[in-house]
C-alpha cells in the first residue's frame, strides 16, 4: 500500500536513506517540512515500510528528490510503484517532474525512462565529480477510456479523451417501447441491452475513427440501477477488458451525473453538488476528486420519482418528467400545495407533495369537479423546485462554498435552472450544469467520473457484479 507519511514513520525512512546517503539528514529536515504543503513524502508499505519517495511540489513543476528502496526490496518493483503513484495522483495533466540523477545510476536511468522521463541538461560534476543527467517528464499522454452505461434503458457507449473530451457516444433509448407500459419494464430492458450492445460499440468505434487497440481502459456503471440491466454493462465490459487486456473501471453512476459536469470543463473544488434524478435527491460537498461528504438527502421519493408520480396522476404519457415540464410552462400555480421540510436541515422530502396531489385530484373528482392539469403541474414544479432552491441557499449560506454544480436527469428541466442559477447569483457563486446530452443516462458521463479512478489506478477484477442500491456517498 502507498499512503503518505507521518512522523511516526520518519525513523524507518532515516534508516533507508542514510544507507544510501549519508548526508540525507544534513539536507533535509523531514521532520519539519513533512506536513507542509509543498511537501509531498509517500511510502511504500507492505507489513513493513520497504521504500519511500520525496518530493517538493512547485505547483507548476514537481521536484522528484529522493527515491529510496529498503536494500531487502530493492529489483521488487517498489520504486516503480512509488513513482506511478506520484504521476497519477499529484500530477495530472497540467505539471512537470523534473528531476536529476547520476549518469552511473544505470538502473535509476531506465525507470526513469521508462516513465517517459527525457534527458534535458547535464550537470557537470555535480555528485562528487560525476556529471548528474537533468530529467524531465512533460506532460502526460492521452488517455482514452471506452465507457458503457446500461443502467435502466438506454444502452450508451462512449469513448472520452482525458476525462473531458468526447470522441464518440452513442445512445440507443428504448423509451418508445417502454412507453406503451406506462414506464420500465426491466426484463424487457435487460433483453433490449443484448440486442443492441454490440452494435452501439461498433457505431461508437465508427464515428470516433479511434482503434480499440487504442483504447486505455474499459469503464461501466456498476450501481445502482436495474440488476439485469447492469449485468449486461458488466459483463460486456468485463469480456472487452479480457479479451484485449485492458484495465477495467467500476463507475458509480451517480458520481457518473456529477462528473458530466466535468465533460468541456474543469471542476472547481471545493463544491457543492446537486444530485437530482429519478431515484436520488442529494446535497453532497466535495473537496477534491472523489472526495464526498453528504450534507443531506430525500426522506422518502427523490424529486424525479415525484414528477413520474404525478405525471401518472395526471395520466401523462411516459416518460412523465418532461411531460409535466411542458404542462407547467402552459400554466399558473393557481392550487395550494403544501411546502415539505420547512426546516433547517439539508434534507428533502417529496412523498407528502406527491400525496396531496394524490388526494387533491381524487377528491375533485369525486366533486365532478375538472383538474387544470397545466395549473396543477404548474404549482406542483413550483413548490418542488423551490425545495431544491431553499436548501441550496441554506448550504450556500452556511458554508461558505462559492462553486456549485447540479447533477442527474432532473437538471435538465430549463425552471430548475432558472431558479438555481438566481440562488447562485444571491451568493456570487458559480454554477455549472451539463450539455442537455449529458443530463440523462449517457456513457460519457461514466467516462468522466472513470478518469481519476484511472490516474489512481484504482481499477476492478472480473469479480465485480452488480448493485441494485447506492448513493453518491
Amino acid at each position: 500500500m502507498i499512503r503518505k507519511a507521518t512522523l511516526s514513520d520518519i525513523k524507518k525512512i532515516n534508516e533507508i536513506a542514510l544507507k544510501e546517503n549519508n548526508n540525507f539528514e544534513k539536507l533535509f529536515h523531514l521532520e519539519t517540512e513533512i506536513n507542509l504543503d509543498y511537501a509531498i513524502v509517500l511510502v511504500y508499505e507492505d507489513v513493513e515500510i520497504k521504500g519511500f519517495l520525496y518530493a517538493i511540489d512547485l505547483k507548476d513543476n514537481i521536484d522528484l528528490l529522493f527515491i529510496m528502496t529498503d536494500d531487502k526490496y530493492k529489483h521488487t518493483g517498489v520504486a516503480s510503484l512509488l513513482l506511478n503513484y506520484l504521476i497519477n495522483n499529484f500530477v495530472l495533466n497540467d505539471k512537470t517532474i523534473t528531476l536529476e540523477v547520476s549518469k552511473e545510476n544505470i538502473n535509476a536511468i531506465k525507470l526513469y525512462e521508462k516513465f517517459d522521463f527525457l534527458q534535458v541538461n547535464v550537470r557537470k560534476a555535480y555528485y562528487n565529480g560525476v556529471d548528474a543527467l537533468l530529467m524531465k517528464r512533460g506532460i502526460m499522454k492521452d488517455v482514452y477510456i471506452l465507457a458503457i452505461e446500461t443502467t435502466c434503458d438506454e444502452t450508451s457507449i462512449a469513448i472520452v479523451k482525458n476525462g473531458n473530451e468526447v470522441e464518440s457516444l452513442t445512445i440507443s433509448t428504448q423509451m418508445e417501447t417502454h412507453a406503451a407500459f406506462g414506464g420500465v419494464v426491466p426484463e424487457i430492458a435487460s433483453r433490449m441491452h443484448t440486442e443492441q450492445i454490440t452494435l452501439v460499440l461498433e457505431e461508437t468505434l465508427k464515428k470516433s475513427k479511434i482503434n480499440i487497440k487504442d483504447i486505455d481502459a474499459i469503464a461501466v456503471s456498476y450501481k445502482p440501477g436495474l440488476m439485469g440491466s447492469l449485468l449486461v454493462g458488466i459483463e460486456f465490459a468485463k469480456t472487452l477488458s479480457y479479451v484485449y487486456n485492458l484495465p477495467l473501471i467500476k463507475v458509480n453512476h451517480l458520481i457518473g451525473h456529477i462528473y458530466a459536469n466535468a465533460i468541456d470543463n474543469k471542476l472547481s473544488f471545493p463544491l457543492l453538488a446537486l444530485v437530482v434524478s429519478g431515484g436520488h435527491t442529494e446535497l453532497v460537498i466535495m473537496k477534491d476528486n472523489y472526495d464526498f461528504k453528504l450534507l443531506g438527502s430525500t426522506l422518502d421519493d427523490a424529486l424525479g420519482e415525484a414528477y413520474d408520480k404525478v405525471a401518472r396522476v395526471l395520466d401523462v404519457p411516459y416518460p412523465g418528467g418532461p411531460e409535466i415540464e411542458k404542462l407547467a410552462q402552459k400554466g399558473t400555480p393557481s392550487y395550494n400545495l403544501p411546502h415539505p421540510v420547512m426546516d433547517e436541515t439539508y434534507n428533502f422530502s417529496y412523498s407528502g407533495l406527491k400525496s396531496s396531489i394524490i388526494n387533491l385530484v381524487h377528491n375533485e373528482s369525486e366533486r365532478g369537479n375538472s383538474i387544470n392539469k397545466e395549473n396543477l403541474a404548474c404549482s406542483f414544479q413550483t413548490v418542488a423546485i423551490d425545495e431544491l432552491s431553499r436548501k441550496l441557499d441554506l448550504a450556500l449560506k452556511n458554508t461558505g462554498i462559492t462553486n456549485v454544480i447540479v447533477a442527474g436527469g432532473v437538471s435538465a428541466n430549463g425552471y430548475l435552472r432558472t431558479e438555481i442559477s438566481k440562488v447562485c447569483d444571491k451568493h456570487n457563486a458559480s454554477l455549472s450544469i451539463p450539455k442537455i446530452l449529458y443530463c440523462t443516462d449517457n456513457a460519457a458521463m461514466v467516462g468522466a467520473a472513470a478518469y481519476p479512478l484511472y490516474l489512481k489506478q484504482d481499477f476492478a477484477d472480473y469479480t465485480l457484479n452488480a448493485e441494485s442500491q447506492a448513493n453518491v456517498c
